[in-house]
């Protein structure tokens, strides 16, 4: 008979429901992590059959998993206990579409979005209580309006510029009570209802980099780099560059992705960072809309790969890191934003060198086609946005027409 290992919780200080489970490590006579086998308890308050409160605990893998769990229970407190009634009268009430929602579809999704929209339940209120099917058009006018009031904007965050995220989230309860119950209902909403959920105009800030622009950036980068120690960072932001990636797309690139043989890049793996504060960052399969891209590999991703392969010494597994560590989505953002200041170009994001190599490859090529497949995008729409007309080439062009124009009298 196995002697049973001692154990113990070991509270998370950024989320008070979730314990770390740790037992004793007789040789090293210390409190460890398991190797194997469940890490964390998570802790949550229940209502049973009777109305009364009860604590239930779950164990999981992950502690994303068991934030998930205890957060569940932190938005379910926050609305009134739902009346009793008969369904035959009333209709299920919306609180109760919401229960069955989280049950049913939510955990199907990963879970950063489900942490994203289970916070977004709180701006439902209004609503709980409420028939499903007695949600008129007028109910919706009155909710936007309480949203939008100077003193409910006041307790959320300052930079809100509309509630178009919480309104796509209240359309897929009220979809997902379609779709499960009746199939007749109408949807409450007017075609001016999006339109009003604008709280003040968003800041349009130029994703168009060019050539050189670029390069100014990466010399800014490079001495932003040198300066803190993180050299991965610039090696980074050129391959972002040279393989038309997302930055979490690049920054899960491996060394197996390179195909020197028969010249080719794929890329069909992303860096899940979660927005949560104490969720750690996650690989993943597949790009952020579909499987992911095989693209040619071109001269300036080859060179890139070369150098930082001989400088960093990765010979297999994540091509960047940092001891061995993913890198942050932070660490990221913060040095480009370093060095888009201190080249005083006026831009900001880490997806600006996504956006700016397809525009410069489209702006090349003229094919909408060819710069979709570079994008790994199957609908084009979403390619039209690399279309843009720049200043130079209506310059070029009104020169040109000046040209054949310049024998005319007036």
């Amino acid at each position: 008979m196995t002697e049973k290992r001692k154990r113990r919780l070991e509270k998370l200080t950024d989320c008070p429901g979730v314990f770390r489970i740790l037992l004793w490590n007789e040789k090293l006579q210390q409190w460890v992590e398991p190797s194997l086998g469940m890490r964390f308890r998570s802790f949550r308050t229940m209502m049973d059959a009777n109305g009364k409160r009860k604590r239930v605990s779950q164990y999981f893998e992950t502690k994303a998993q068991a934030k998930v769990f205890y957060l569940r229970s932190q938005v379910q407190g926050q609305f009134p206990k739902l009346p009793e009634k008969s369904k035959t009268e009333q209709g299920m009430l919306f609180g109760e579409v919401v229960k069955i929602w989280q049950d049913v579809w939510l955990p199907s999704k990963n879970v950063s979005t489900q942490i994203r929209y289970q916070s977004y339940l709180q701006h439902f209120r209004m609503f709980w209580s409420m028939p499903v099917e007695k949600i008129s058009p007028s109910d919706i006018d009155l909710w936007i309006a309480e949203i939008r009031n100077p003193e409910y904007l006041a307790k959320g965050h300052s930079t809100r510029c509309d509630y178009k995220h919480e309104f796509s989230v209240l359309r897929g309860i009220l979809n997902f009570y379609t779709s499960r119950y009746n199939r007749n209902y109408r949807l409450p909403f007017l075609k001016d209802h999006k339109p009003m959920l604008k709280v003040r105009e968003k800041m349009k800030i130029s994703k168009d980099l060019t050539v050189v622009e670029f390069q100014l950036f990466m010399d800014s980068l490079k001495k932003v780099c040198v300066e803190y120690d993180c050299e991965v960072i610039y090696y980074l932001a050129f391959m972002q560059y040279a393989t038309y990636c997302r930055v979490q797309e690049s920054a899960a690139l491996h060394f197996e992705d390179f195909d020197f043989g028969r010249n080719r890049i794929t890329i069909n793996k992303k860096i899940q960072w979660l927005r949560v504060r104490g969720l750690e960052p996650r690989l993943v399969d597949g790009a952020k809309a579909n499987g992911g891209k095989v693209i040619p590999m071109g001269e300036l991703a080859g060179r890139v790969f070369k150098e930082w392969v001989l400088k960093s010494g990765v010979r297999k597994g994540l091509l960047f890191s940092i001891d061995g560590e993913m890198l942050s989505y932070r660490q990221i953002e913060y040095r480009y934003t370093q060095a888009l200041q201190r080249a005083n170009l006026p831009f900001r994001a880490t997806h600006l060198l996504r956006h700016a190599s397809l525009t410069e490859f489209y702006d090349h090529s003229k094919d909408l086609l060819l710069t979709a497949k570079m994008a790994g995008q199957r609908d084009v729409r979403s390619t039209m946005k690399y279309t843009k007309v720049r200043d130079e080439n209506v310059i070029r062009t009104q020169k040109q027409m000046d040209e054949k124009l310049v024998g005319l009298r007036i």
